[in-house]
């Protein structure tokens, strides 16, 4: 019986195990545009479209899907498609919107295709920021149940679709820190910036984060969100910035001890103008392995020295014997 059930659970764990491997792999294609963000008035259409190529060595039938996504968690820029019932539920899902000229692609090795979509808004549509992703997904997919790990994976074009102009923007930052306290070296440091989106459409945050020493002198700047990654609505993203200095002095400043960090950020690109995110925080730049490399070099011939000097001193007064 003991032998039966090890037989019976190791045979299902390795079921799941090439079932997850099967749903996790990802397209072999490349797509362009990477996204697209429109923006429509009440009842208008827009015409776009695609090109998809093969990256695999053999033909493949590709089926073209659309679903309206949402972004992972904390991850500005990302996008993973929902399924049929969570699409359904999502009062920004624009799926209904799009028509796909074609449902079926056959992908040729080192070929692409190009392929047309019209996007219609409807007349009774409240302003707001809207989304749907154009996805692909294998044979072998569409066959199977596709998990939460397969659309991470696949290959899609979000699309952001922002009707009408009665919208809000907002944003506050949560959380701004280093990653450690202390850094042997500037270019070592890290920073990290914890941003929410508070309005009802996506926000692109940009900006530079400036360092000063303890002499309130400007050591360093670090320009923001280089990529361009947005948070959409109702979400949080993080971002990490890195400082980009090799030495402890730059332009004639001194980076070293503690250094003060603060981001300036930008989010807002709509009347009233650009809005300020701001905060602060402070971390150590030490070189402790230089200081002990230095103090070694000031303490081994102070050391020698003081040794020599005692022995030069025994030998002038040598210790005197009495007879017995």
């Amino acid at each position: 019986m003991k032998n039966l059930r090890y037989l019976l659970s190791t045979t299902l764990l390795f079921a799941i195990l090439c079932v997850t491997h099967v749903e996790a792999k990802a397209l072999s294609i490349g797509t362009a545009p990477t996204h697209e963000k429109l923006q429509l008035d009440l009842g208008e259409t827009y015409k776009g479209e695609f090109t998809v190529w093969n990256l695999a060595e053999s033909t493949i039938t590709y089926y073209v899907n659309a679903s309206s996504f949402k972004q992972i968690d904390n991850q500005p820029g990302s996008a993973i498609y929902l399924s049929s019932e969570e699409d359904a539920k999502n009062p920004y899902s624009a799926k209904k919107w799009i028509t796909i000229e074609q449902e079926v692609i056959e992908l040729v090795p080192n070929r692409n295709v190009t392929v047309g979509y019209t996007i219609t808004v409807p007349e009774e549509t409240a302003s707001g920021e809207y989304n749907v992703e154009i996805y692909f997904s294998s044979e072998a997919a569409e066959q199977q149940d596709i998990t939460t790990a397969y659309n991470l994976l696949g290959s899609g074009i979000p699309i952001l679709i922002t009707v009408g102009d009665e919208w809000a923007e907002g944003a506050e930052i949560l959380d701004f820190h280093s990653t450690k306290k202390i850094y042997e070296s500037p270019s070592l440091a890290t920073l990290i910036t914890r941003i929410q989106n508070l309005g009802d459409t996506h926000i692109t945050p940009k900006g530079d984060i400036v360092l000063t020493n303890i002499f309130k002198k400007e050591v360093g700047r670090i320009s923001f969100n280089t990529a361009n990654q947005s948070i959409l609505r109702d979400q949080s993203g993080i971002y990490e910035s890195d400082l980009d200095l090799e030495k402890y002095i730059n332009n004639g400043q001194i980076v070293l001890g503690p250094i003060t960090a603060k981001a300036i950020i930008l989010y807002k690109h709509t009347d009233p103008g650009y809005s300020i995110l701001s905060a602060t925080t402070t971390f150590w730049i030490i070189p402790w392995k230089l200081i002990i490399v230095i103090l070694l070099v000031i303490m081994i011939p102070y050391v020698t020295l003081r040794t020599k000097k005692k022995k030069q001193k025994k030998s002038i007064n040598p210790t005197k014997r009495y007879p017995r």
